[in-house]
């Protein structure tokens, strides 16, 4: 997807601002945040040498602001767990793109499924190899305690994707025209 460097340009702001001001406004609500969202987002609409930088700068730099950073072992698994669904997403985006239609929404709001499903399933692998003995029953143990986690996660993702990452992308794909088509009809705004 070509583009011209302005757009660019405000592009990699608007999602690492939409990841990094999100993470820090919603910090009080634990696995409810817009760093997923900014990922996926990141890999809809930059050039794929752009979303591995966005990605890892907007988490270094709010692992930073909260005082995480270096903190915590788990940190390899959460900063590969959102390289890996930035990876998943450049993957299938040609299954995902889509115009202002409901089905559009469908897609972002099974997207955030998956890909929370994804990362929480890794980085509870995670927290299972770096705090627990390794046998069967702390695997499960393990999953089993983090399954209220997890629902909020998922709860928070299918908002998230749906009500902030849909209108993020479809203002990039359409851009702040004068026109938007809206399956077969065409709506014009006019300023008098």
């Amino acid at each position: 997807m070509e583009q011209n460097p302005k757009r660019l340009f405000a592009t990699v702001i608007s999602v690492f601002t939409l990841g990094f001001v999100g993470r820090i406004v919603l910090h009080d609500y634990s696995n409810f945040e817009t760093i997923m969202v900014a990922t996926f987002l990141s890999a809809l609409v930059l050039p794929k040498n752009w979303t591995s930088i966005v990605t890892i700068s907007m988490i270094v730099a709010s692992d930073i602001y909260l005082g995480y950073f270096g903190g915590s072992k788990i940190i390899l698994f959460t900063y590969s767990g959102f390289l890996f669904v930035s990876f998943l997403t450049s993957k299938f985006k040609k299954n995902i793109h889509g115009d202002f239609k409901p089905n559009t929404v469908y897609k972002f709001g099974a997207s955030g499924v998956l890909l929370t499903l994804t990362y929480d399933i890794w980085t509870n692998f995670g927290v299972f190899l770096l705090t627990y003995n390794y046998t069967l029953e702390n695997l499960i143990l393990v999953y089993i305690l983090g399954l209220p986690f997890m629902l909020y996660h998922l709860i928070s993702s299918l908002v998230t994707f749906t009500l902030i990452g849909f209108p993020f992308y479809t203002i990039f794909l359409h851009g702040m025209n004068d026109k938007l088509d809206i399956e077969d009809e065409t709506i014009t705004y006019e300023q008098n």
